[in-house]
C-alpha cells in the first residue's frame, strides 16, 4: 500500500490479536467511542487496524460487533513467532495517518480518549503524547514517575521515562519512521524495551497526558506472554542486548545510568521475586543472574547508587551469587516493605536527592 501521510487518517490505530479467545470487540468498541471520527471518508478520522497474528481471521472478525466491523481493517499476518513484535511491526509499516498508536487486545480506552490525546498532543506540538494508564475498575497505573510540574517536553531521566517501556499513546508516524523504530522479534519478553528507549532518549518533544481519559489494561487476560517464567538469560536478553549496542555506548552517562537502573529495580529485582516464591532460586539461576548484573554495572558503573538500603542488600547477595531461595525470598520481599526505613533511604545521602532515590522516586509516584 502506499504509506505516504494521508490527510483524511489523523490515527492508525494498531490491536495485536494472537488467539480467537481474546476480547478484542471490547478493544474495537471502545475506541469508536473514543471521539474520533471513524467513517471511511470523514476527514481527519481513526482507522482501526485488527492485526490477526498466526490465527485465521474470520473467528476474530466474528468477535467484533457487526456494527463495528466495516470500521475495520483486519490483516492477516503470519510469522510462526509468539511475540506481539512481529504483528505491531507490520500494522506499523501499513499505517499512513498523523499518528500510529498500538494497543492490546485485551485492553480498551475510556470514552473519548483519543479525540483528548489528540487535542493534547497538538496543542503542546508534541511527537509523543504518553496516556496515562489504569487498571480498569481499579486504580492509576503510576508510570512513568513524571515530575508533578510538568506534563510537556519531558526530560527522560528527570521524568523517569524509563520506567514506561510499553510506549502505549500516540507517536508520530514520521517521528518513528525518521528514527527507524521497530520492535525486535527475537525476545520472548521484552520486546518494547529498545523501542521505547530509543523514542524516550531521542531528543523528541514528549508529553504526558496527564489528567486526560485513560488506557485501561484489563484483568481477564487468560494468559499474557510477559507473565510467563523464563530462564534468566532468555528473560534478560533484551537488557544485555540494549546496553551492549552501539546506540547506548552513544548515549550521556545519566541516560546510561537511568536506562540500567530502571533494569535493576524492576527486571533483576523482579525475576530473583518471581523464582523465589515459586521456590525455584537455583545455583545456577544465582550464577547466570550474576551475570547479567556484571554486564550492567560494567556499562554504567554508577546505576546502584540511588538505589534504597534494602535494595543494595538485595543486589549485594546477586552480586555474590547467593544461592538460598529462603535468603532470596526474604530480600526481594523486604525490599517492599515500604514501611520501613530501610526502603527509605540510599546508601550514601549525597544520593538522597537523585530522581531515581527512593523518597524523590516515591513521592513522584504517588502524585501520579
Amino acid at each position: 500500500m502506499d504509506n505516504e501521510i494521508q490527510d483524511s487518517v489523523l490515527l492508525d490505530l494498531v490491536i495485536a490479536v494472537h488467539t480467537p479467545d481474546r476480547p478484542v470487540g471490547r478493544a474495537v468498541a471502545s475506541l469508536v467511542d473514543g471521539g474520533l471520527p471513524t467513517a471511511p471518508g470523514a476527514q481527519r478520522r481513526l482507522r482501526i487496524n485488527v492485526v490477526c497474528h498466526n490465527t485465521d481471521v474470520d473467528p476474530i472478525r466474528e468477535r467484533v460487533a457487526p456494527e463495528h466491523r466495516g470500521l475495520v481493517r483486519f490483516h492477516h499476518y503470519v510469522d510462526g513467532i509468539k511475540s506481539p513484535a512481529g504483528p505491531f511491526n507490520h500494522g506499523i509499516a501499513e499505517s499512513s495517518g498523523t499518528w500510529v498508536a498500538i494497543m492490546g487486545s485485551d485492553d480498551s480506552v475510556e470514552p473519548g480518549a483519543l479525540a483528548r490525546w489528540v487535542e493534547a498532543a497538538e496543542r503542546d506540538h508534541a511527537d509523543v503524547l504518553i496516556a496515562p494508564m489504569g487498571h480498569a475498575g481499579g486504580g492509576p497505573i503510576r508510570t512513568p514517575v513524571v515530575r508533578r510540574t510538568r506534563h510537556a517536553r519531558l526530560d527522560p531521566v528527570a521524568d523517569r521515562l524509563t520506567y514506561r517501556t510499553a510506549p502505549l499513546g500516540l507517536l508520530r508516524l514520521t517521528l518513528v519512521r525518521r528514527l527507524g523504530l521497530t520492535f525486535p522479534t527475537r525476545y520472548a519478553t521484552g520486546e518494547d524495551q529498545s523501542f521505547s528507549a530509543k523514542l524516550w532518549f531521542s531528543g523528541a518533544n514528549i508529553s504526558y497526558g496527564r489528567g486526560l481519559p485513560r488506557y485501561l489494561v484489563h484483568a481477564d487476560a487468560a494468559l499474557r506472554v510477559t507473565h510467563t517464567p523464563r530462564p534468566v538469560a532468555e528473560d534478560l536478553a533484551f537488557a544485555t542486548d540494549l546496553v551492549t549496542s552501539g546506540w547506548f555506548e552513544d548515549l550521556p552517562h545519566r541516560a546510561r545510568e537511568a536506562i540500567v537502573t530502571k533494569i535493576i529495580r524492576v527486571h533483576i529485582f523482579g525475576h530473583v521475586l518471581l523464582r523465589a516464591e515459586a521456590g525455584t532460586w537455583s545455583s545456577a539461576d544465582a550464577a547466570e543472574m550474576a551475570r547479567e548484573l556484571q554486564k550492567l554495572l560494567f556499562r554504567a558503573p554508577h546505576a546502584a547508587r540511588p538505589l534504597s538500603l534494602a535494595d543494595r542488600r538485595l543486589l549485594d547477595a546477586v552480586a555474590r551469587e547467593e544461592a538460598d531461595v529462603v535468603v532470596m525470598k526474604a530480600l526481594a520481599l523486604a525490599r517492599r516493605r515500604f514501611a520501613s526505613p530501610q526502603t527509605w533511604l540510599p546508601r550514601s545521602l549525597s544520593h538522597a536527592l537523585h530522581p531515581e532515590a527512593p523518597l524523590r522516586f516515591m513521592s513522584a509516584s504517588a502524585l501520579v
